[in-house]
């Protein structure tokens, strides 16, 4: 990796911890309990994203195109981990339909978007000079290691290890499919639903429905992997590279 490629990266991972650790600790200090407050101080960082995107115009750069429907079986197993957080949380709180409106809004179109926009577009991009297995792996490592801050909200170490992996798995997943041709926005949508679910919950998801998750995204980063390697090299490098 050259020098420059990787002062970039430092500098796109020490922004965004930057942020996190900003909000983290405004939420420590004055516990909102507004959805919106919570994540208040991330607006900036997305807007910052936004406007860097919109004004490069590298939306296609950046994977944002429309969403392909031939690619809908493919990304069925996405519901699938959906339904089993949706079952493991016993649905949605739905003790305040604003509260909900708000949360869905700040995970999807600042958090998801802060997250997807870093990790599966701006880095995915930079690594792939570097060859796609690269890209994935280094992208989906540092995506898994970035929710280690969870430590410092005074989450426990065993939480934190589950989380980390768990994150991995879903990076992998996450960039693959984007280099098989996938939109971003699908990885946004997913990335928002897969939290907004568990904060909105009725309860905890469960350590088995954890296990079991960690199982599906395995089994299903494996399945990426080996159509990946049987489209022909041309044509997944015009899909990885496409701009």
């Amino acid at each position: 990796m050259n020098p420059k490629m990787l002062i970039k990266i430092i500098g796109l991972e020490s922004l965004l911890i930057f942020f996190y650790v900003l909000n983290g600790a405004f939420v420590s200090i004055k516990q909102p309990l507004s959805p919106f407050l919570q994540f208040a101080l991330l607006i900036p960082f997305a807007l910052g994203l936004f406007m860097y995107i919109a004004a490069k115009k590298k939306w296609r750069v950046y994977f944002f195109y429309p969403i392909k429907k031939n690619h809908f079986f493919i990304t069925l197993p996405l519901l699938l981990i959906l339904g089993i957080i949706l079952v493991s949380t016993k649905g949605l709180n739905m003790t305040s339909i604003s509260d909900l409106i708000v949360m869905f809004i700040m995970q999807t179109f600042i958090v998801a978007f802060i997250e997807e926009s870093v990790f599966r577009g701006i880095m995915l991009r930079m690594l792939l000079a570097k060859g796609a297995f690269s890209a994935v792996w280094i992208s989906s490592i540092l995506f898994g290691v970035t929710h280690a801050l969870q430590l410092l909200g005074g989450q426990s170490v065993e939480d934190t290890i589950l989380q980390i992996i768990y994150a991995l798995l879903v990076g992998l997943v996450l960039a693959l499919l984007v280099l098989e041709g996938q939109s971003i926005i699908v990885t946004i949508i997913f990335h928002g639903l897969n939290n907004f679910f568990n904060i909105m919950g009725n309860t905890e998801g469960s350590m088995l429905s954890a296990y079991l998750i960690i199982f599906v995204l395995f089994i299903y980063m494996l399945t990426l992997w080996r159509r990946l390697k049987k489209i022909d090299h041309n044509l997944f490098m015009k899909n990885a590279k496409s701009i």
